[in-house]
């Protein structure tokens, strides 16, 4: 099947078995509201606003500024930084950068409605009286590929 989605929460549905054969729409079961849609795009504009102005400060940090000076002299830095302030910006930055990259947990699946089928649970031991001996548990597999099994003696 090949899908090909529309913005509305719309999915057309088409065979690959017959080339361009249209099979229906699939329409989304839990679709956003349009207060929904409208209160997202405000998050995310909100956050690509911070994110834009981290860049801008972390780029004015990552520049190196001189000193002006009016005799010509090798340039010297504006503002050195002391090893424990590099130091604690190093770790600074490590902590922030795994705890924003940390992807929430999972969410489990839900339970499936009460009408849906469902597998049955193979059974793992049954209790058998052949050759193994009254009241021996033996495993289901081992009595589907017992030999001979099936065949006349």
């Amino acid at each position: 099947m090949r899908y090909l989605p529309h913005f509305d929460g719309r999915i057309e549905v088409f065979s690959i078995e017959g080339w361009g054969r249209h099979l229906g729409s699939a329409y989304l079961a839990e679709a956003a509201t349009p207060a929904q849609r409208r209160a997202l795009s405000r998050v995310r504009e909100s956050r690509a606003r911070a994110l834009k102005a981290d860049l801008k400060a972390a780029e004015k940090l990552r520049r190196t500024r001189y000193t002006a000076t009016t005799t010509a002299a090798a340039p010297g830095r504006r503002r050195t930084e002391t090893a424990s302030e590099a130091e604690a910006e190093i770790v600074r930055a490590g902590a922030a950068d795994l705890a924003a990259r940390a992807l929430p947990d999972p969410i489990p699946p839900r339970e499936p409605p009460e009408g849906w089928a469902r597998p049955r649970p193979r059974p793992s031991t049954t209790t058998s009286t052949s050759k193994h001996g009254p009241g021996t548990a033996v495993t289901a597999d081992a009595m589907d590929t017992e030999p001979g099994s099936g065949s006349k003696e």
